[in-house]
């Protein structure tokens, strides 16, 4: 009997390892999983997706400079010009987080990177990282970044029988680089300068998962998510692209959240959407997309070039984008036992993606309340920053993800992440709910409640400790308000209506 049992055991623990072993390899394509896949001529360039259409071999001639673009497109030219698409590889905090991880894994993850930071460097072979110096070369052209030529040379996506996990990502695109075709979404475009093609991926939002989608290519963890986010969206079902928002005005943008319409269906909009696409064009458009590209960044565009108008513009630009993002709703209660209640529901009701995105592990946005009475004491707080403008994230309501390595521990590296153990981000037209309880103690017959949900693409502890004393102050923006006071002078509690010259201070002062 004894025998038999540990003959069960065994099997048992057997199946359970096998079950195991197994489990962490679902979903993730072993053939080109890993960061010591050799580069093949299928695949050049590993651990990253990206590839030339027919494996043309790219020079720095395959690609135009921006400005030689700007000559016929001066509107979009103006719009990239101050993006994070033209900081993708400038940008001072990637290029020190980028370091930190080519030297934890011995240089393996340089492609996976760069591949969509710098893909004509990674593509012509001229941007590279010296192990003994910990700096990079990099080409003119390639320092450009995600340029007008990378997008408009995308000839279609690599197959998703050939990725990591079955689906796009970590930079799955086919470069065109040896017809100097320009594929677009616009199905009449000519120009005398080059030749043009129509290409629905670039109608569709699977044309930004390739870079907006990142996946650990060992594991399969999804590091960065944002297209995944979108894709079981309301905005997805409703057939709702990228491109509809962060390539046209925040306005416009406004009200596709909040009818959930494509842009083209909005009559008294098109005025401000329709045009030529270029300065020669003979044909006008229902929608001309800008080239902005502005989501949550405000940072680095206004750090990269803070006399440069254009970059400044981009950066208020995010702002604003965030602070349409949300509604907050926040109700005020007592309860039987004399205690009262805050209530305080977070909306996610104007991105098409979850509030926040991309890397959660290392982005913010929280609840940051304040309770006083008429005396100004104070009665209840919290997410308040201390002195090096941080926050106990213990005693915070925090929107982000929480990431540990292998060993468990945490980490916001996304070459570390090994699993995803918790997510508090708000899915599109989601919502969060949150009670805080607070004492009364001084008796007060009014109560001052202010609420404020702020967002910053980092803590300062990460930034100092990325970039030390060249590290910028990282902002928090307020993405949105409430500030109410309730009396009880009838003996029910009542919002104190304010008077027209106090709501102008308010105002005034926001």
């Amino acid at each position: 009997m004894k025998t038999n049992l540990l003959k069960l055991l065994s099997i048992t623990l057997m199946i359970f390892s096998f079950g195991n072993l197994n489990a962490a390899n679902v979903g993730v394509n072993g053939a080109v999983a890993g960061l010591d896949v050799k580069p093949t001529l299928e695949r050049p360039f590993p651990p990253s997706m990206l590839r030339t259409k027919n494996n043309h071999q790219a020079t720095l001639d395959s690609f135009e400079n921006p400005e030689t673009c700007a000559g016929c497109h001066p509107k979009q030219y103006d719009g990239w010009r101050g993006s994070m698409h033209s900081n993708s590889w400038n940008d001072p905090l990637f290029q020190a987080e980028f370091k930190k991880g080519l030297n934890e894994t011995d240089g393996k993850i340089f492609n996976l990177c760069a591949g969509c930071h710098s893909p004509i460097g990674v593509l012509t072979g001229t941007v590279s990282w010296d192990k003994k110096t910990n700096e990079f070369s990099v080409s003119e052209k390639a320092a450009r970044g995600v340029t007008c030529d990378v997008c408009h040379s995308i000839s279609g996506a690599v197959p998703l029988s050939d990725t990591i996990s079955s689906e796009h990502g970590n930079g799955s695109h086919i470069i065109d680089t040896e017809t100097h075709i320009k594929y677009g979404p616009l199905k009449n475009s000519k120009s005398p300068y080059h030749e043009t093609q129509y290409s629905e991926l670039h109608t569709k939002a699977n044309l930004c998962a390739s870079c907006h989608n990142i996946i650990h290519p060992e594991n399969g963890i999804g590091v960065e998510r944002t297209f995944d986010e979108w894709r079981t969206s309301p905005y997805a079902q409703n057939e709702i692209v990228c491109q509809d928002c962060h390539m046209n005005s925040v306005e416009v943008a406004i009200q596709i959240a909040k009818t959930m319409k494509r842009p083209e269906t909005f009559i008294n909009q098109k005025a401000r959407l329709d045009g030529k696409a270029s300065t020669l064009g003979t044909e006008r458009h229902s929608v001309v997309h800008l080239h902005e590209f502005v989501g949550g960044n405000a940072i680095i565009s206004s750090i990269m070039s803070p006399k440069n108008l254009r970059k400044r513009q981009h950066a208020d630009i995010a702002r604003k984008r965030l602070q349409h993002a949300t509604e907050l709703k926040v109700d005020l209660q007592q309860r039987k036992d004399g205690l009262f209640e805050i209530d305080v529901d977070v909306h996610n009701v104007g991105a098409g993606h979850n509030l926040p995105t991309s890397l959660t592990q290392v982005r913010h946005i929280w609840i940051e309340a304040t309770i006083t009475d008429n005396e100004g004491n104070v009665l209840f707080e919290t997410g308040k920053l201390d002195s090096h403008h941080d926050f106990d994230e213990d005693k915070t309501v925090v929107f982000k993800t929480w990431a540990v390595d292998k060993q468990g521990n945490d980490t916001h590296d996304p070459w570390a992440i090994a699993n995803i153990v918790r997510d508090t981000t708000i899915p599109p037209k989601g919502h969060s709910k949150h009670n805080f309880v607070f004492a009364n103690k001084y008796k007060s017959k009014q109560l001052n409640v202010d609420v404020r949900l702020n967002y910053r693409s980092a803590s300062q502890h990460v930034a100092d400790d990325l970039l030390g004393d060249d590290a910028p102050s990282i902002p928090t923006i307020k993405m949105n308000h409430f500030s109410k006071a309730f009396s009880n002078s009838t003996g029910e509690w009542k919002e104190v209506v304010k008077s027209y010259n106090s709501l102008e201070a308010e105002i005034e002062s926001n």
